[in-house]
């Protein structure tokens, strides 16, 4: 009798590391690797701004917000030897941004960067060889207060913010992409993007 108590008591310890184990793998598929999954869109408008590309100031009672993000994905090479796929890019590489229900995809080209895989301080988070895309937009839109989205698609990443926009200057908003952890503990562009820290003319907002 005592022998089966003390096979209980070291089964049943088992069996709750298994279901933990076994709970985080099932959230890490609902959830996905890469990023978080789109908010909820406001009704569609086409309104609330408009892209500028001329550097005449912005009328009276709008302003000027340049989108800035730059993203290391990587060499369609690389997915020879993984299981998912490279998502097709022919067309670009989509950023998407939504402002107020108004949204767009801008789809950029990229350039072959070779950069080195670790640097003094240790393994670089963009090192290795890999396609460098790099949005600078800008669009006109009203003073105040603004709700934006922000996406990367082929990460299956979205982020939003609130901002207020201030008449009388140009305004930067910013993304940069913090990426996953690698299997040997250190942030790699080849585990695609985790978050973004996201900056409102220099001051870190998110």
């Amino acid at each position: 009798m005592g022998s089966m108590v003390r096979a209980l008591t070291f089964i049943a310890p088992r069996k709750r590391v298994m279901a933990f184990l076994t709970g985080i793998a099932l959230m890490a598929a609902l959830g996905g690797c890469y990023g978080t999954a789109k908010p909820v869109s406001a009704p569609q408008r086409t309104t609330v701004f408009t892209e500028v590309k001329e550097a005449l100031p912005p009328p009276e009672g709008m302003v000027h917000l340049t989108l800035k993000a730059s993203v290391k994905t990587p060499t369609p090479q690389h997915y020879l030897l993984e299981s998912r796929p490279q998502q097709p890019l022919d067309e670009g590489f989509p950023f998407e941004l939504e402002v107020d229900g108004q949204e767009i995809i801008w789809k950029v080209k990229g350039t072959l960067e070779k950069t080195p895989l670790s640097g003094p301080e240790g393994r670089l988070p963009e090192g290795g060889d890999g396609m460098r895309y790099v949005l600078d937009r800008t669009i006109r839109l009203a003073a105040g207060p603004h709700h934006v989205v922000f996406g990367v698609p082929y990460d299956d990443y979205y982020t939003e913010v609130k901002i207020s926009l201030e008449e009388g200057e140009a305004h930067t908003l910013e993304f940069q992409p913090i990426y996953a952890m690698g299997r040997r503990g250190y942030q790699t562009f080849f585990r695609g993007i985790s978050r973004t820290a996201v900056y409102l003319d220099g001051v870190r907002i998110k």
